[in-house]
């Protein structure tokens, strides 16, 4: 670019120095004087084509540390993802075999845990068949008694009849809560007086039956309560109230089957004073 603007200027320059010839004295002062205006314009132009030549070399260098830094940035960019990757993947690997020895040690536990469960299911239920067998009130799954009074009143019959008479006491006790107005309501009552009896805890008894006169006054079973608190007081050595209870059987429920059961009992009282307190 710069020897095409020399050459323009001596072309311009031998086409004024020609014109010098055909010119006047003031004409030719005229004529340096424009020429020497090109002259210095041309260096102007020369100088700011080589600004702008100069602003543009530095900007391409610019460009070029700009693009060899990026390049290297990236390098250095896929070589630590790269490194990443790797341990990321020696780290995932690492944690499947952790996760395979977690699942077996839960499979361990898990299987003790179902071997415990059921040696504690095993103690539960001899605890239980003890228990009963010992005639001791244990709490009733509720989820086990039917639904209905009538196989529910069965249920507590043939618990009494097995000789199973915590079972009892549980299973009539939860029949009352049920039931209060049922028509079965005052005989659930008398059977756990009758478990008590059975098992010969005598003032237990007493306390389930005086329970029974208190609920269920005009019962018709009351001949038969009034019966086993006769017995219960006798066993106990208190003859007095056996005796007081036994004649209110034998003259209001005269009747009553329990009313002969009343006198023969009477005349046992009679027969064993001996082992009379009162």
């Amino acid at each position: 670019m710069r020897r095409t603007s020399l050459a323009t200027f001596f072309l311009i320059a031998l086409f004024l120095n020609g014109c010098f010839l055909w010119t006047n004295r003031e004409e030719g002062e005229t004529l340096k004087q424009d020429v020497q205006h090109l002259k210095d314009r041309l260096v102007q132009v020369e100088n700011e084509n080589e600004e702008d030549r100069q602003r543009l070399t530095e900007m391409i260098e610019r460009a070029r540390t700009e693009v060899v830094n990026l390049e290297e940035t990236l390098t250095r960019a896929t070589r630590i993802l790269a490194r990443n990757s790797a341990d990321f993947g020696a780290e995932m690997e690492t944690l499947k075999d952790k996760m395979r020895t977690v699942d077996g040690s839960l499979a361990e536990i898990e299987h003790e845990i179902g071997l415990i469960g059921t040696r504690v299911d095993n103690t539960d239920r001899k605890v239980n068949e003890f228990a009963l067998a010992a005639g001791l009130d244990l709490p009733v799954d509720e989820s086990k008694v039917p639904a209905k009074a009538r196989d529910h009143f069965s249920m507590i019959r043939d618990s009494l009849a097995a000789g199973r008479y915590g079972e009892v006491r549980s299973l009539a006790k939860l029949y009352i809560q049920r039931y209060p107005k049922d028509g079965k309501a005052d005989d659930a009552q008398l059977m756990i007086g009758k478990s008590y009896l059975e098992q010969k805890r005598w003032a237990k008894a007493l306390g389930a039956l005086r329970r029974f006169t208190d609920r269920y006054p005009r019962s018709p079973l009351t001949p038969e309560v009034l019966y086993e608190m006769a017995v219960a007081f006798y066993k106990l050595g208190v003859c007095t109230d056996a005796r007081i209870l036994l004649d209110a059987v034998t003259s209001r429920y005269k009747s009553s089957p329990f009313a002969k059961k009343a006198s023969k009992l009477q005349a046992d009282i009679n027969n064993n004073k001996a082992r009379c307190t009162s």
